[in-house]
């Protein structure tokens, strides 16, 4: 997608609205196929027809091509930067694996965050020393303010039963707008604030346990936030995609006491920002105590088969298959499935 000297209005983070050139121009699904094929990528198992088409109705360019960058390409000669063996049916087939990664896990952080919302409830509700609307008011008030106000604006704007409100949360939050007790906040609220409301009970209660699982449980928000909003995440399968900082101490024994990979390849595996992140939802789902979905464990199954089957098929000349079958190997690890 060369650049143009065309003069662009743009808008951008920093700039806002502005005058811009060098930028890449808009091209149909016929200039994308033309650009796959000028760096390489064929369409011997996906005709340019088949392509157009999933470029106009099945997923965007931006998305399909992401998986571009998992393959090697020509270092050198007359087909230097161009992409070795990689055909269009490859994008397409990547794109449909991830597809059912971000589903299945999607789920997974569903009944992660259903069992820690239910557990907290619970808890709460053995203490004799709460009574489920003061532990609401000291969370508030121990909030910056504005954290504070968004959360109450946020739930304002939902509250009710008019054309504006939340449909399916509205009239709860109207209900018990001017006295909420627990167990309404941490239904209505989302998993942000769920989690700012655990971390907020470790250190109400000195629970080094839950201020650890508050921790992983961040991790476990960035998946389901990245499945829900159908961001790529195979494409990530990368050495160059480091992750900010180091893998839980508990992660990585759970890691080794469920004998996942060597100490080498948990190591090196879990360097990796997106890796470490859904292994730390898998060691989540496998550790909490609660009912887990049987869907979800299936799913997770037939994820596992899905994998493996792409490690087959892709073979060791591409990097990102160890990222699968380390995946795949986490999965299998997972208890009860």
């Amino acid at each position: 997608m060369e650049e143009t000297e065309k003069t662009y209005t743009a808008w951008g983070l920093d700039e806002g609205e502005h005058e811009a050139q060098g930028l890449k121009p808009m091209l149909t699904p016929e200039g994308q196929v033309e650009l796959l094929k000028a760096k390489g990528v064929t369409f011997d198992r996906c005709s340019e027809e088949q392509a157009i088409e999933a470029l106009s109705g099945r997923d965007t360019f931006l998305h399909t091509a992401a998986y571009r960058k998992l393959f090697q390409v020509h270092r050198e000669g007359g087909k230097a930067g161009q992409y070795v063996k990689l055909d269009f049916a490859d994008l397409l087939d990547l794109d449909a694996l991830d597809g059912r990664l971000r589903r299945t896990f999607l789920a997974v952080t569903g009944d992660i965050e259903r069992i820690a919302k239910t557990r907290l409830i619970a808890r709460l509700a053995d203490d004799p020393t709460e009574d489920g609307y003061g532990i609401v008011s000291e969370f508030m008030q121990g909030q910056r303010a504005t954290y504070r106000n968004s959360i109450a604006r946020g739930l304002k704007a939902r509250a009710g039963s008019s054309g504006g409100a939340d449909t399916y949360s509205g009239n709860l939050i109207e209900h018990y707008r001017s006295a909420m007790p627990v167990w309404v906040f941490l239904e209505v609220v989302p998993f942000g604030t769920l989690l700012a409301f655990l971390l907020f009970c470790a250190d109400r209660w000195g629970d080094k346990a839950l201020e650890n699982r508050h921790y992983e449980l961040t991790g476990v928000k960035a998946v389901r936030n990245c499945c829900a909003h159908q961001s790529c995440i195979i494409n990530g399968f990368t050495d160059g995609n480091r992750a900010s900082h180091a893998p839980r101490y508990r992660i990585m024994e759970w890691l080794s006491g469920r004998e996942v990979g060597s100490a080498r390849a948990r190591k090196e595996k879990m360097r990796n920002e997106g890796m470490q992140q859904l292994v730390t939802t898998l060691a989540v789902f496998d550790t909490i105590e609660g009912q887990r979905s049987s869907d979800t464990k299936a799913a997770l199954v037939e994820l596992s088969g899905a994998l493996k089957n792409h490690c087959q098929r892709y073979g060791e000349q591409n990097a990102f298959v160890s990222f699968l079958s380390f995946l795949a190997k986490t999965i299998d690890a997972v208890r009860d499935i």
